[in-house]
Order: C-alpha cells, then structure tokens, then sequence
C-alpha cells in the first residue's frame, strides 16, 4: 500500500479533501482519511478522481468519470459478496471510499457548488428559470412517476450538460446504494461491532473503531503515524491507547510544531517487540502517559516516574517501571482525593540530548503567558528544586530585547503563537537544542491563572517575605516546616496546617492535599507544587529563599497571600479582600 508521509498527508487533508468535501456533512471526509492514513496508492487515486472535478472536465468527460467510479463500485460489492469474513470488511471499506468519491462528486462535493455557481454567473437573475426548464425536459426517476411525462430537448450548453450529467448518475446510484451497498454495509459493520467492540473505546464510527483496535493492538506507534490519525479526525478517543503525554505530543506534531523523534508504546502493549523499531545509537527519555495525566482537569503533575539518558539495553526495565509507577501511593492519594478512576499507562519514548536550556510556559488567556526556564534539562525546574528565570509574555506589547531567544527568534513570542495555533490555553515544556526550540509536552492549562502586575497593601508594621504568587487566595494559620529526609516520619500533621518547604514532592499528595497553604523556599511558578496548590485550590507562594525561610518556618502563624506572592507573619488584617 505504501507510506504516506506526515506531510504529504497534512496536504492531502488540506488541499484536497478540506477542500473538495463538504464541510457540514464530514461521513465521506472522515471515510476517506481514516482510510488513507497508511495508504499512499488509493491516497493518489483520491486526488486525481479531486483534480479531474475541475470546472474544465467536458460533460463527455463526466459522464465517463462517474461511470468508471460507478463500476468500480459494482465489482467491488460483487467481490465482496464472494470473498472470505476476515476480508469483508476491510475490502468494504474501501469500496465506500469510491461510494463517498461517487456521491460528493454528483450532489454534494465543491465540484457541485462551483457547477451551480457558474451556471448562476452564466444566466444571471433567471437561472433558476433556465434550471427549472431542463428539469422539466429531462425528468428524474420520481418526476416521471409524478408527472407521467418523458420528454426531452437537445441542450448545447456544456454547463446544463454537466448538470444533466449529474442529475442522470443520482438516479442511478440512488437506487443502487440504497438497495445494494447501505444494507450490505450495514450487515458486515454490525458483524464487525459485534465481534470487536468490548466497550474499551468510544468511537464516531465502524470505521473508526476499526482503527483504534487496530493502534491499540500494536506493541509501539510513530508520532507521526498517531498525528495521521489526529488529523484524520480521531481525537480524544486517541486518548485511551497513547495516554495524555502521548495525546499531547500527538497534537504537537499534527500542527507541525518542532518535537523530538518520538513513539509510544500503547496502553494494552503486552510484547518487547518495540524495541526493533528504535535506534540503538541513541539514548532515549522514558516518560509516563497514563489515560489521565494531562488532561483539562487533571494534569497529575509529578506523579508518574520518568527517565532520562536511558541506553537501548534498558529500555525495557525503564519502560516496566514507568508502568508501575501508576501503582505507586502518590497516585492513589492522587486518585482518591480527586474521585477519579484508575490510571491505564502508556510510555513515551524520545530521543534524549542534554540541552542547552529547558523550560516550560504556562497560559494565562491565548494572548498571555508566564515562561519559565533554567540552563540544561528541566527535571530541577519542574520538581521546584531551583528557582529558575522567568518572563512575562502579553501579546502586542514591546518585547524586552534581553528576553530569552534561540535561533527561531523569541521563545515567549514562539510559545504565544504555539497557543494560538493550537487555538489551547496552553501548559507547555520545550528545550533549546543546537539554538533551536523543540516542544517536550503540551497539555492543557488546568487551573487558570492571573499574571497581572502584582499590588499590594502592605502596612509599614507588617513583617513580609516576597515570593512567586503561584496560586491564588489568602490564608493564616500555622506554620509547618517539612524536612523531604523525614518525610516518612511524620505522623502528627494537622489538617489545615501551612506547609513549608525547601521544595515538595509528588510523594507527598497526603500532606499537600491536608494543607490550607503552601510556601517554599525556592521553585517557580510552573513547578510541581505550585500546579498541584493550583489544583487544588490551596494559596500558594514559591521561592521566598532560603533565608527568609528560615525566619519564619515555625510560627504558630503567618498570612499566605498566594495571589500577590507575599508571606506575612501573624495574621495580617490589612489586605484587601
């Protein structure tokens, strides 16, 4: 059958079939993409049936174009009747591609659209009239039945020609479709669903069904085979084979934004079999995508394990941990304290190199965003461990010439215009390799945030420390301080207790989710707890240094303000509400 490129296929969604198809009526559309995702020869039989429905064809030509579609149709179904039950199916689908070619050609296609249209331009105010006269002459099947007429008039008009042409093959096919093709179609899908449909996977279609079973059941995919896909109209339902990660990346790579070489090995994958597929000469990133991480509610950040720098003889072992990760007790506090259900895992794999600088953005509306970043991997950057750079991006406003640049030009003004291609509020990860951005992850922002400049009301006698405003609300209470080395002793925690930290772990959910506020020493606004304070609707403030820590780690109270980024000590009375 043949390979189809990313690219070519994006074209051929664009070019031809966005084109050519009608936009309100997306069965034949969908039919015809579904089916050409792994198919480069019918792919170019699709475009040159397209390219001959030009507003040149003769009316001869027409003629000859819908009767060699017609007959292909015929013979198939034919075939059909006498092939073996493993091959109906798929051999029907395919006829229907010839079916949706046949049907939006003769009534619904732009072909039509433009035919009318010119046959408008050509008549003026009165087409309709000279319509209305060659319907009369040239009566369709249920005319004559009305009218008990059959009368005809020679017309020299190629344009009415071609119109006569199309009204002569929908009687035909009309008849033959609803007699023949729809109850054999409907008889080999119902057959299909009821042998392979287990409720694993909502679905638009037979067809689509067909295609999630078929990814579902392979021991790794291509980004690009899974952006095909995407394109061709599955999209969430992607979901449940290639997790959020996957999913994410998938989209990434559909709207042609620059990823690393990547695959995913599908949720159900019971084999090693992927390994064949990957390049030995290079190290490999080993992440988590379970079915409910990076979601738009829910992004789970933190808690699944990843890998980095990872050889090609440890694969394997690195894969079986990240699946076992959704197992481990973060999640299932994680899981328990949001009321979900349990997680499916699927693995990424990406080619690793260590970059220059890694990052990530996070949306406040599709013309706003914070951009965070640090030098070499972001793993310290999203785990809180540094308190990384950052800028402020809003669109249309004068761009600060010592903001962060690659050799595509600004990061912010990149990643704003990422969001908008994506049309995504947008929770973003990427790196600069070579002087060149690469996107990493890209989910949904799940809790929205406020980057509008910072105004307090701080009185001279309060006693403040600065931080990042991470998540909003203002809180008082007291003070905990917890030591990440003795995290597993703590067995006296009370509820409604303000934690604080040099920085806070996945591991920790229990106490995080038990926390009325959340201060650490350092961080950034993208890292682990300020997403998780987001979440959870705790107000947070990072990075207030360690020093200042120190000063306040055990007051019996302080005063969280998380939405202008300051930590009070006792409880201040003078903000504004």
């Amino acid at each position: 059958m043949g390979n189809v490129s990313l690219n070519e296929y994006r074209d051929f969604k664009n070019k031809y079939v966005d084109k050519f198809f009608p936009k309100n009526l997306t069965t034949w559309s969908s039919r015809v993409l579904l089916e050409t995702v792994n198919n480069a020869e019918l792919l170019k039989e699709v475009e040159k049936y397209i390219d001959l429905c030009n507003d040149n064809i003769s009316s001869e030509n027409l003629d000859k174009l819908l009767f060699l579609l017609h007959s292909k149709i015929e013979n198939s179904i034919e075939n059909i009747k006498k092939s073996e039950d493993k091959d109906k199916f798929d051999k029907m689908s395919k006829t229907m591609i010839y079916v949706g070619l046949f049907e939006s050609i003769d009534e619904l296609s732009s072909f039509c659209d433009n035919l009318i249209n010119n046959i408008k331009i050509k008549y003026g105010d009165n087409y309709l009239e000279v319509i209305q006269k060659v319907d009369k002459s040239y009566l369709s099947v249920d005319g004559k039945k009305v009218l008990n007429e059959d009368s005809n008039k020679d017309i020299d008009d190629d344009l009415l020609k071609k119109y006569l042409i199309l009204k002569k093959w929908q009687d035909i096919n009309h008849n033959y479709y609803y007699e023949v093709v729809q109850p054999l179609l409907d008889k080999i899908e119902q057959e299909y669903v009821n042998k392979y449909d287990n409720n694993k996977y909502k679905y638009k279609s037979v067809l689509a069904l067909s295609k999630l079973n078929y990814l579902g059941n392979k021991s790794i995919i291509s980004i690009d085979e899974l952006s095909k896909y995407y394109l061709s109209g599955l999209d969430k339902e992607l979901i449940k084979i290639i997790g959020g990660k996957g999913y994410g990346l998938t989209i990434l790579n559909a709207f042609g934004l620059p990823i690393p070489e990547t695959h995913v090995i599908p949720v159900d994958s019971k084999d090693d079999n992927y390994i064949k597929n990957l390049k030995k000469e290079i190290k490999y990133s080993i992440r988590s995508s379970a079915d409910i991480e990076d979601g738009d509610k829910n992004s789970f950040a933190g808690m699944f394990d990843s890998y980095l720098n990872v050889d090609i003889e440890k694969i394997k072992e690195y894969v079986n941990l990240v699946k076992e990760s959704k197992n481990n007790e973060r999640v299932k506090k994680y899981v328990e304290h949001y009321e979900l259900d349990n997680p499916n895992m699927a693995v990424v794999l990406q080619k690793f190199v260590e970059p220059e600088k890694a990052g990530v953005w996070i949306g406040s509306d599709l013309n706003s965003g914070i951009l965070e970043y640090t030098d070499g991997n972001g793993e310290r950057l999203v785990s809180g461990k540094i308190t990384p750079k950052s800028e402020v991006w809003v669109a249309n406003k004068e761009i600060n010439s010592n903001s962060l640049m690659c050799e595509d030009g600004y990061i912010g003004k990149i990643l704003l215009d990422y969001q908008k291609k994506i049309n995504t509020i947008s929770d973003f990860e990427w790196m600069i390799l070579n002087n060149k951005l690469y996107m990493l992850q890209f989910r949904p922002v799940t809790s929205k945030i406020n980057i509008l400049d910072v105004s307090t009301n701080i009185q001279e006698k309060d006693e403040y420390y600065t931080g990042i405003a991470a998540s909003p609300g203002i809180v008082s209470g007291p003070a905990r301080f917890v030591n990440a080395k003795y995290i597993d002793k703590i067995d006296d925690w009370h509820n409604g207790d303000i934690l604080m930290a040099w920085f806070t772990d996945p591991e920790w959910m229990n106490i995080l989710s038990n926390s009325s506020g959340i201060v650490t020493a350092v961080g950034g606004f993208l890292c682990h707890s300020a997403i998780i304070a987001r979440e959870l609707g705790i107000p947070c403030v990072i990075g207030i240094g360690g020093d200042n820590m120190k000063k306040i780690w055990n007051e019996k109270e302080i005063t969280v303000d998380g939405t202008n980024g300051i930590v009070y000590k006792g409880k201040i009375k003078t903000l504004k509400k």
